[in-house]
């Protein structure tokens, strides 16, 4: 696309952009340079000329009228002084791919001095309308220039941000994530065990470290939201409807059984690599514990001592990326949702898993089976029953990576059921 400014009396181009590429419903802004105020109100036409979807030398006309002039060349078409054009524009942090916030945020660009002078100017990095980071480029006439200004983050939570990039004559945005780098895990499934779910159609995402805690006071008006924090109450007493929207609140969402399973990295017939957790009241199979604080005011007062706060065992609690309470302490909602055609769902059965689909759920049920760490599966009769996966804390060894069950709603809560979220 280039943009070009054309004065009405003597039908001369006063300046022409250079070629600008803008995606299919994008916008983009052009700063015309070098406009002075005046006493008289000046029109200048306004002619675009682009291409798209195969056609060449579109153009579309509009007009500026205003108290204003330009000061440009009246020949040539070019800037009489010095113009910084941005002529490219990227993040190392885009919001499908972000950094955690123990790196740096790095924005990349390319100006160009498409005045007729050389000169020097300040460029500008803004994150959230604050300038974070600064540098002065100094730019002969029709040459260009490739940089980089960075920034160091912090945050509790998953943060979209809006960053824009400024010279003198022109701003040019775009969009940044940050992951607090103590609170979410990153999935890699190509590493998954294709036997435990096939992740042939899933994409790398991220998942909560930790199951999700509350975040906020509703007695001071604000409404609560999804974390992933350690040594915090786990957040219960919430329906798979509730968890769903919760997620897309905070702009994440309820992970898939598939994902979930991925997220486990569990490995069939080898239960020794699976983690431990909190599934004896408090303790694990080895007598080691976690924490409990009934005194939290986010605690229910339902009397209940068995549940640990988040991420409050011992490593050994932890999968080998790092996520933890997978095997026990709460039940964990995931987003999806069966009735009694589907064969995850088993008509009420209840048994321990015996094989396994990589589709991830159990193929057959039968007796204790070490391969799959004894874990336990429980189902029900009734249609449109929600998964939960992991386990609760009195389940014993019936809790674990392969553990399930189908006998909630989703508009069902319980005090042994919690969630966490997770980021694709």
């Amino acid at each position: 696309m280039n943009v070009s400014l054309v004065d009405q009396d003597s039908g001369e181009t006063v300046y022409s952009s250079n070629e600008k590429t803008i995606p299919v419903a994008d916008t983009e802004t052009v700063n015309f340079p070098n406009v002075d105020s005046s006493e008289n109100t000046n029109t200048y036409d306004v002619v675009i000329t682009y291409d798209t979807g195969g056609l060449e030398g579109l153009t579309a006309e509009g007009s500026i009228t205003g108290r204003l002039e330009l000061n440009s060349s009246s020949s040539g078409g070019s800037v009489t002084g010095a113009f910084y054009q941005i002529n490219s524009l990227s993040s190392n942090s885009p919001v499908d791919d972000p950094v955690n916030d123990s790196e740096q945020v790095s924005v990349s660009y390319t100006l160009e001095n498409t005045g007729g002078s050389s000169g020097s100017q300040t460029v500008d990095l803004l994150v959230n309308g604050s300038v974070v980071n600064s540098t002065s480029v100094n730019l002969d006439a029709g040459s260009t220039e490739s940089g980089s200004l960075g920034w160091s983050p912090s945050a509790s939570n998953i943060s979209f941000l809006d960053y824009n990039l400024t010279t003198d004559d022109e701003s040019s945005n775009g969009e940044i994530g940050v992951i607090p780098s103590d609170g979410w895990e990153f999935v890699d499934v190509s590493q998954v065990n294709q036997s435990t779910v096939d992740t042939g159609s899933m994409s790398d995402f991220y998942i909560m470290k930790y199951e999700a805690s509350r975040q906020g006071n509703a007695t001071s008006g604000l409404s609560y939201e999804p974390v992933s924090r350690e040594n915090h109450v786990p957040w219960v007493q919430i329906t798979q409807n509730e968890a769903i929207n919760k997620c897309q609140q905070a702009g994440f969402n309820l992970p898939s059984n598939r994902q979930w399973q991925a997220a486990t990295m569990a490995e069939i017939g080898n239960s020794s690599t699976q983690p431990l957790g909190n599934t004896n009241n408090n303790e694990d199979s080895n007598g080691d514990q976690g924490i409990i604080d009934s005194t939290s005011p986010d605690w229910n007062s339902d009397g209940e001592n068995d549940r640990t706060l988040t991420g409050s065992g011992p490593d050994s609690w932890a999968n080998t990326i790092g996520v933890y309470d997978l095997n026990g302490n709460v039940f964990e909602w995931t987003s999806t949702v069966v009735d009694q055609s589907h064969p995850m769902h088993k008509s009420g059965s209840y048994g321990n898993v015996s094989s396994w689909n990589n589709n991830g759920y159990p193929e057959t049920l039968g007796s204790s089976n070490s391969d799959f760490g004894g874990d336990f599966y429980w189902s029900s009769s009734d249609d449109n029953r929600a998964v939960r996966r992991g386990g609760y804390a009195d389940n014993g060894a019936d809790a674990g990576m392969f553990a399930m069950t189908l006998t909630y709603a989703p508009s069902d809560s319980h005090r042994a059921v919690g969630f966490r979220c997770s980021f694709s």
